[in-house]
């Protein structure tokens, strides 16, 4: 499978996570492209509109990843602009991926719902997603733990019906 990989972070918290992914992805024979968001200039933590260096095509890919950090429990607005400019996502699976400094009821779980609505809004079919605690003395574990149940959500090649 042809699988995508967009992330934003201006730490780069979340790109670390999806490396992982990436790798795992691969490993089970996956396509994987991992790229990453980049803003014009620097952007304020009161930024709602922001410009992109960059904006990645989805063309040709089966499925498509998003990673973003949490900005006041939504997707840091980098992501959020580019989510806006998504074409149709029709017959595309999707995966949403947050990372963020508070607990996941404090915004990790809004983002990602905000960006699987986003999705779906799209076309997409949203087969699941996970999130990162950043500054949690769990986070190597987590972090392994979002790796697995996310490759986990695209089919392998070679599996039955593929």
């Amino acid at each position: 499978m042809k699988i995508g990989i967009v992330v934003y972070s201006h730490t780069g918290h979340t790109p670390a996570v999806a490396e992982r992914l990436q790798e795992a992805l691969s490993a089970v024979g996956h396509s994987v492209n991992l790229e990453r968001l980049e803003a014009v200039g620097p952007a304020a933590l009161a930024a709602t509109d922001v410009r992109l260096k960059n904006v990645p095509q989805i063309d040709g890919y089966e499925a498509l990843v998003l990673g973003t950090a949490v900005r006041g429990g939504q997707p840091a607005p980098a992501m959020a602009s580019y989510m806006d400019q998504l074409p149709s996502l029709e017959g595309m699976q999707a995966a949403c991926l947050a990372t963020g400094f508070f607990p996941a009821q404090w915004g990790r779980n809004q983002t990602l719902a905000k960006m699987a609505e986003v999705c779906t809004s799209k076309g997409a079919t949203v087969c699941g997603s996970g999130s990162v605690r950043w500054p949690s003395l769990r986070r190597k574990r987590r972090t392994a733990e979002v790796v697995e149940e996310m490759a986990g959500l695209f089919p392998c090649q070679g599996q039955d019906g593929l």
